[in-house]
C-alpha cells in the first residue's frame, strides 16, 4: 500500500476533543476519520457506522486486521478495543455515531437482524453497490443539511426518520448478504449467543430469568453469560434489562395504554414493582417518562 501513514498516539476515544457537526448524546456526525485514529488504543461508547468514500484503510482489532476501502461500509458496535490503523494519503470517510438506544428505538421490528450481524461479527466490513453509495451518501448529505440548518428548527423526528432510512437500508443489506458470510462461518458458541438474541427480541414479556433463556438453548446460565461477555461484552442480564427498558419507552411514549395495562404487558407483578424499575433505569416514574420528563 502506497502512502501509508500510521498513527503512534495512544489514548482513549474522545469525542469531545473532535469537530462534530451535530451531538446530542444519541446522534453524532463526524468526517473527521484521521482525527479519530490518532487516538488508539480506543473504546467507542457508540455503535459507529462509517461509509469510505476513497482510498483505503487497515484497522487493527482483536488479533483480526480489518480492510476497509472505497465502497465498503464498516460497522462498530460499542465497547469494542480498537488497536491500531494504518490508512491511504487520499482515505476518507463519514461516520455516523450512534446509541444503542437510538438504534433499538428506530429499528425495533428489524433489531434482530442489527443484532445478528454486528454483536456476532463485532468489527464489520461489508462491500456495498455504487448504486447503495450513492444513496448511502445522498442521505448523509440530507442529515448533514438538517444539522446545518439547526436554526431552521426542524423537528428531532425529521432527523430520526433520515437515520431511521439509513439504519434499514443497512439491515437490508446485512439481511441480504450471501450465506457463506453468515452461519457458515459461525462458531457454536456465536450461534448461541445469536440465538439468545432473537429469543429475547420475540419473547412478548423479555423480563424473563436468565435461566429460562439459558433452559431454551439447553445450556447453563454461567455460560449463557459467559457467551454474552465474549461476544458483546454485556452479560445476559444486561441484555435482558435493555430489551425491556426499550419496550417501557415504546409503549409510555408510543402508545395510549394505560400505565397499568403497561405493567401487566411487560410482566410485571404489580404497579409498584413497575414504577420502581422504571425509577431505578429511566430516572423518573412512569407517569413523568410519558409527559417527556424523563
Amino acid at each position: 500500500m502506497a502512502n501509508v501513514s500510521k498513527n503512534p498516539q495512544r489514548g482513549y476515544i474522545n469525542f469531545t476533543n473532535l469537530v462534530i457537526e451535530y451531538n446530542d448524546d444519541d446522534v453524532q456526525v463526524l468526517d473527521c476519520v484521521k482525527d479519530i485514529s490518532q487516538l488508539y488504543p480506543l473504546k467507542s461508547t457508540t455503535n459507529i457506522i462509517a461509509l469510505s468514500r476513497s482510498g483505503h484503510a487497515k484497522i487493527s482489532s482483536g488479533g483480526r486486521i480489518i480492510s476497509f476501502g472505497k465502497g465498503d461500509l464498516l460497522i462498530c458496535p460499542p465497547n469494542i478495543r480498537l488497536e491500531d490503523s494504518e490508512y491511504t494519503d487520499d482515505f476518507e470517510c463519514r461516520v455516523l455515531c450512534l446509541s444503542d438506544h437510538i438504534i433499538r428505538e428506530l429499528l425495533r421490528d428489524k433489531i434482530d437482524v442489527w443484532h445478528q450481524a454486528v454483536y456476532v461479527n463485532q468489527l464489520y466490513v461489508v462491500s456495498i453497490s455504487e448504486v447503495c453509495n450513492e444513496e448511502f451518501m445522498f442521505y448523509l448529505s440530507l442529515i448533514r443539511s438538517k444539522i446545518m440548518n439547526r436554526q431552521e428548527q426542524s423537528p428531532r423526528e425529521i432527523l430520526m426518520t433520515l437515520v431511521r432510512i439509513q439504519l434499514l437500508e443497512i439491515c437490508w443489506i446485512l439481511a441480504n448478504r450471501p450465506e457463506t458470510e453468515s452461519n457458515q462461518k459461525l462458531s457454536q458458541g456465536k450461534i448461541l449467543f445469536n440465538r439468545f438474541l432473537g429469543l429475547v427480541s420475540n419473547n412478548p414479556v423479555k423480563r424473563q430469568p436468565i435461566a429460562q433463556y439459558a433452559s431454551q438453548l439447553a445450556i447453563t446460565p454461567k455460560y449463557l453469560t459467559m457467551l454474552c461477555l465474549k461476544y458483546s461484552n454485556r452479560t445476559a442480564s444486561d441484555w435482558v434489562s435493555q430489551y425491556t427498558i426499550e419496550e417501557i419507552r415504546f409503549y409510555l411514549r408510543s402508545s395510549n395504554l394505560s400505565i397499568k395495562e403497561i405493567s401487566a404487558k411487560l410482566g410485571f407483578s404489580n404497579m409498584s414493582h413497575f414504577g420502581s424499575y422504571v425509577r431505578k433505569h429511566l430516572g423518573v416514574s412512569p407517569s413523568e417518562f410519558r409527559h417527556g420528563r424523563g
